[in-house]
């Protein structure tokens, strides 16, 4: 994601060259756009349970939203469908759209998938026993589209799903192509009083064969979170599944491996399960995702009770038996682990290659959603908490259980569309506060502490020293710090009587610094020194980090047919006119100073 505001900028700075700019990332923030993007028509109460899925139902080629209502105590909720029109989220839940869609039922999933593959998508609801209407059965919406247009959805009877709400009420499930026949099948999590999951098999034609007996481990379990990925590599999908914490604890369902199964899709041979913890350890989800770029699936585990936080199991390939191989990471920044989290969702946030995560939090005055932005390199995983106080204020307002990331008005870059405790919000991607260098009195950054963050575009050489002060910076107040740029860095965190209380020099040339910092006590100033440690400058062929006469020397010295020399810099295999001209055009100090991009963000905890 590329601010253009921000980019201009750094081509003013850098004399109008803007091959730079280009390698620097964009900034990541969010401004809460609900009260104008989001029309909702069905009266809502606190407490809602919400899954929240996302895709384009009516083909007009933007994203529109379901979600799924429950009540942690069982009242009766009503699900909800948003058409998006033209980025503004319209609510549609009942007729003409989508009836009997919304009606006095408690319900955990939905999902927007192309059952019957027709160029549509469907709808399939995972609901609840505790309910007022469908008494735990599932229920399947097909899109109706007389002419090639969009009409409305249409409820199918009770037998198109066999089998449907025999054990008991469902809690949780994933649609996933499970056998992949290349259609979308549906895997449903069962509770209570032992009641067994269950799996359907699509035929491709939206007709289901409930296969339970057949492929689904007989488990007394109280499943309240179910998610797929391919936790092994092998090229099939498995399942993670999380229990209430007096059921069963939680597990790796794994999809036929090593063919001990009668085939694709098979979870019930012997030995297909694998445990991730006891039964106290999770409550509400563990969420796949390669944190670290090494191609395999890791997992962010979430959990319900206060005194057993959050952490990641990092996936390190595979034992003997095909199985993956976990080490639990207790990393996470203290500003995200003191709360109680529901589900989290995964997605590259702010388009730099890692997955970041969004981590929905509930019952506390104090807690918050959470962004955990992604600062993994070299394969050590890492993350800082990166969630704005304008969008995300501490209380009650933003609770909530699931929340999707999409882009939801076509700019290109990923909003966040909440299902809130009681209603629902929208948050889009917005530009954090932008300055030069030389826009800063005194170095000193304006509105930080619980404001929006802010981004610096500074330039240096190696050997000098860049300082930036916080001030204004209050009670339990944590400070993060991305820095980007094309040199190596030191990154140093000071008190306000220049007290180095941090440092952080992650590797070479290119390299992302960052960090969190929970400064001890409650200091009002902080400061951030930045340091070339080495310079990349192409140009600079002496490595001083100033293009001037030695490079030129240097030059001149390789004239001529002289291919992989540094002073060809077209590349051509020649040192010649060209590369004598684009030397020139760098010379001197400043042709030796890059850019950096400096981000800060500062909030209470």
């Amino acid at each position: 994601m590329y601010r253009a505001s921000l980019s201009i900028a750094m081509m003013l700075a850098m004399g109008g060259t803007p091959a730079i700019a280009g390698q620097l990332p964009g900034t990541l923030n969010f401004a809460n756009v609900t009260s104008g993007r989001i029309n909702q028509t069905v009266a809502e109460v606190p407490s809602n349970e919400k899954e929240v899925e996302f895709g384009d139902f009516d083909n007009d080629g933007d994203l529109d939203v379901v979600i799924a209502v429950a009540h942690s105590d069982f009242g009766t909720r009503r699900n909800k469908l948003y058409r998006n029109d033209g980025g503004v989220f319209n609510e549609v839940s009942g007729a003409p759209i989508i009836p009997g869609f919304s009606g006095a039922d408690v319900s955990r999933n939905v999902f927007l998938r192309d059952f019957n593959e027709d160029g549509w998508l469907d709808i399939w609801i995972i609901n609840d026993s505790n309910t007022g209407g469908f008494g735990g059965r599932d229920h399947l919406f097909l899109a109706q589209h007389a002419g090639g247009v969009f009409t409305h959805f249409q409820l199918q009877p009770d037998s198109a799903i066999p089998g449907n709400g025999v054990t008991g009420s469902a809690c949780a499930g994933v649609s996933i192509d499970a056998d992949l026949d290349g259609d979308f099948d549906v895997y449903a999590g069962n509770y209570p009083n032992n009641a067994q999951d269950r799996m359907y098999l699509n035929n491709g034609a939206g007709i289901f064969t409930d296969v339970t007996g057949a492929m689904v481990p007989t488990a007394s379990n109280y499943v309240v979170d179910v998610s797929s990925a391919d936790m092994n590599g092998d090229g099939k999908l498995d399942l993670l599944i999380g229990n209430w914490p007096a059921f069963g604890g939680n597990w790796v369902y794994y999809n036929d491996n090593n063919g001990a199964g009668s085939g694709v899709g098979d979870f019930k041979y012997a030995g297909s399960t694998q445990s991730l913890g006891g039964a106290s350890a999770n409550e509400n989800g563990m969420e796949p995702g390669d944190f670290d770029g090494d191609g395999d699936q890791d997992i962010y585990w979430t959990n319900h009770i206060a005194s057993t936080v959050d952490r990641i199991l990092r996936n390190d390939g595979n034992n003997a038996i095909n199985k993956a191989i976990f080490t639990t990471l207790n990393i996470l920044p203290p500003s995200v682990i003191a709360r109680m989290s529901r589900k989290a969702t995964v997605a590259d946030l702010n388009d730099d290659g890692r997955l970041d995560i969004f981590v929905m939090k509930e019952s506390s005055t104090t807690s918050r959603p959470t962004i955990l932005r992604n600062t993994s390199v070299n394969g050590v995983i890492s993350f800082v908490d990166w969630t704005p106080n304008p969008a995300f204020p501490q209380g009650s307002m933003h609770l909530g259980w699931h929340a999707a990331l999409f882009d939801t008005n076509g700019d290109g870059d990923l909003d966040i569309f909440l299902g809130g405790w009681t209603n629902d919000h929208l948050f889009e991607q917005v530009p954090a506060n932008e300055y030069t260098e030389g826009d800063l009195v005194g170095g000193v950054i304006p509105n930080v502490y619980n404001q929006d963050p802010a981004a610096v575009l500074g330039s240096a050489i190696q050997g000098e020293a860049d300082t930036y002060t916080i001030n204004g910076l209050g009670t339990n107040a944590f400070i993060s710090v991305v820095l980007n740029g094309p040199d190596d860095y030191q990154l140093e965190i000071l008190d306000a009587n220049d007290v180095v209380l941090m440092i952080v020099d992650r590797g070479g040339i290119g390299v992302e610094e960052a960090a969190q910092f929970d400064p001890p006590g409650s200091p009002t100033t902080l400061k951030l020194r930045v340091t070339v440690l080495d310079c990349a400058n192409a140009y600079d062929l002496d490595g001083d980090c100033t293009v001037g006469i030695l490079d030129l020397l240097s030059l001149l010295a390789a004239w001529g047919p002289n291919r992989g020399h540094p002073a060809d810099f077209d590349g051509d295999g020649t040192v010649g006119i060209l590369d004598l001209l684009a030397l020139v055009a760098n010379w001197g100090g400043g042709g030796g100073a890059n850019d950096y991009i400096l981000e800060v963000l500062s909030r209470n905890t």
